[in-house]
C-alpha cells in the first residue's frame, strides 16, 4: 500500500457521485469503528471491553461504545483535489493530485497547520486513491465536490500515517487519530470541475485518539 496515499485526515479519512452513493464509496462509519477497542459505556460492567455485536450479552443495562483515549480536539479539514496539476514554467497539464490541511491548536496554544500532498506516483495522471478502510475509489474532483453533502460520514477514517505520527507527536499520544465528528453545517466548497482550478472542500471536524483493537 502506497504512502502516497490519504488521510482524514486524516486523514485524515472522500465520497462517490453523489451523497447518497457516498457511503457506497467507503466503509460505513460503524464498520471502521470496530478497529478500534470497545467498552461498555455503563451498567455492572462498566469500562469493561465488549463487542457491538454482542452488546446485550456483554454491557447488561448498557451500550458498547468505543474507548477514547482523548478529548474532542476541534479543527479545519480542508481538501484539495486538482485533475489537471500545471508545470507553471511550461503550461503543462495531465496529472491529479490530492492536497490535504488540519488546522487545529495544539496542548501548548500553539496553532498548528498541517498539510501533505497525495498521488498516485506509478501512474501520476490517475487520481489518488487512499487504503480501502478509508475509502475505495479514486479521490479526483468529483469525489470531492460530492462528499460536500455527506462529510458525516467521513467519523473514524484515520490519516495517512505521516499526519498521524505528527499528531501523535504534537498531542503526546500514542493512540490512532481519527475524525470523531464532521459538521455537515459548516461545509464550504468551490468546484472547479470543467476548469483549470482544483476543487476546495472545507469544514469543521473533531479529532479523537483512540485504541486500535
Amino acid at each position: 500500500m502506497k504512502q502516497s496515499h490519504i488521510l482524514v485526515a486524516i486523514a485524515y479519512g472522500v465520497a462517490l457521485a453523489s451523497a447518497g452513493a457516498a457511503y457506497a464509496g467507503a466503509p460505513q462509519p460503524d464498520t471502521r469503528q470496530g478497529e478500534f477497542v470497545h467498552v461498555c459505556q455503563g451498567g455492572p460492567r462498566k469500562a469493561l471491553t465488549c463487542t457491538v455485536a454482542t452488546q446485550d450479552a456483554d454491557c447488561p443495562r448498557s451500550q458498547c461504545v468505543v474507548r477514547t483515549l482523548s478529548k474532542p480536539i476541534p479543527g479545519t479539514l480542508t481538501i484539495i483535489a486538482h485533475d489537471t496539476v500545471t508545470d507553471w514554467s511550461s503550461s503543462d497539464t495531465g496529472n491529479s493530485a490530492l492536497t490535504v490541511m488540519l488546522e487545529l491548536k495544539a496542548p501548548d496554544g500553539s496553532r498548528q497547520i498541517l498539510a501533505a500532498t497525495y498521488q498516485d506516483l506509478v501512474t501520476p495522471s490517475d487520481p489518488p486513491q487512499a487504503p480501502g478502510n478509508v475509502i475505495n475509489i479514486p479521490i479526483d474532483e468529483l469525489a470531492v465536490q460530492n462528499l460536500s453533502s455527506a462529510v458525516d460520514g467521513l467519523r473514524f477514517a484515520q490519516p495517512e500515517s505521516a499526519l498521524a505520527q505528527q499528531l501523535q507527536q504534537l498531542f503526546n499520544s500514542t493512540g490512532v487519530p481519527v475524525i470523531a465528528a464532521a459538521n455537515d453545517h459548516s461545509v464550504e466548497s468551490a468546484d472547479h470541475n470543467g476548469d483549470g482550478l482544483a476543487t476546495v472542500l472545507r469544514f469543521k471536524v473533531k479529532v479523537q485518539f483512540l485504541e486500535a483493537a
